[in-house]
C-alpha cells in the first residue's frame, strides 16, 4: 500500500511537470473549400490555400509604396521581415539598392494585385516535402510618378517563390513560413503600358 501511494505521488508529479510545459496553443489551417462530408485536419498541417495566402499576403505588401518607394520599400522589407529568410531579405535589400541606384524608387507609388483579378487556385502550390512549396503567381504591377500620377509601369509578371517552415520568430510570424527566394526569375508575361 506505502509503495503505490509513493508510486502514485510520483506519477502525479510526472503529469503535473508534463501538463505545465505541454503547448498551450497550436494552430490549425482551415481550408477555404470544406467539403460536405467534413473535414479531418492534422494540427499544424498547411493547406494549399494558405500557402498562396501567405505569398500573396506578403509579396503584396513588400510591393505596397503608397507614398514614395524610396522609402516604401525599405520600410516594407524591415517591416516583414519576420516573414523572410535572410538570404531572400539580401536579396531584396540588394534590389531595392540596385534600383535606388538606377532611379526606379524616386516618386514612385507602386501597387500590386492579381493578374485579371486571378487568386487561388491549388495548380500554383506544389508541395515538395520537408516544409518546403512552390508557389506561382500571376500579378499585375503598377506604378505611378507621386508628384503628378503618370503611369511608369504597368505589366503582368509571373513570380514562382519558394515557401519554407519557419520557427524562428515564433512572436512575430504567426504563420509559421517563410518566403526563402524565387525559385525561377520572375517573367514579365503582359505589358499594359
Amino acid at each position: 500500500m506505502k509503495k503505490s501511494i509513493i508510486l502514485l505521488f510520483f506519477v502525479t508529479i510526472f503529469l503535473v511537470i508534463g501538463w505545465h510545459y505541454s503547448q498551450s496553443e497550436i494552430a490549425i489551417h482551415i481550408p477555404p473549400d470544406i467539403p460536405t462530408n467534413g473535414l479531418t485536419i492534422k494540427a499544424d498541417s498547411y493547406p494549399k490555400s494558405t500557402i498562396f495566402s501567405f505569398v500573396f499576403y506578403v509579396w503584396q505588401s513588400i510591393n505596397d509604396w503608397s507614398e514614395d518607394g524610396e522609402t516604401d520599400y525599405s520600410k516594407n522589407i524591415d517591416k516583414y521581415s519576420a516573414y523572410l529568410t535572410p538570404d531572400f531579405k539580401r536579396v531584396l535589400l540588394n534590389d531595392r539598392n540596385e534600383r535606388l541606384n538606377n532611379g526606379e524608387l524616386q516618386s514612385r507609388i507602386r501597387n500590386m494585385q492579381g493578374l485579371n483579378g486571378e487568386l487561388f487556385d491549388p495548380k500554383n502550390v506544389t508541395y515538395l516535402g520537408n516544409g518546403v512549396w512552390l508557389v506561382h503567381l500571376m500579378v499585375r504591377l503598377t506604378e505611378r510618378m507621386n508628384d503628378n500620377g503618370k503611369m511608369v509601369k504597368d505589366t503582368g509578371i509571373s513570380y514562382t517563390f519558394r515557401v519554407v517552415r519557419s520557427e524562428e520568430d515564433a512572436d512575430h510570424n504567426q504563420w509559421g513560413l517563410a518566403l526563402d527566394g524565387y525559385a525561377a526569375s520572375p517573367d514579365r508575361v503582359k505589358t499594359f503600358v
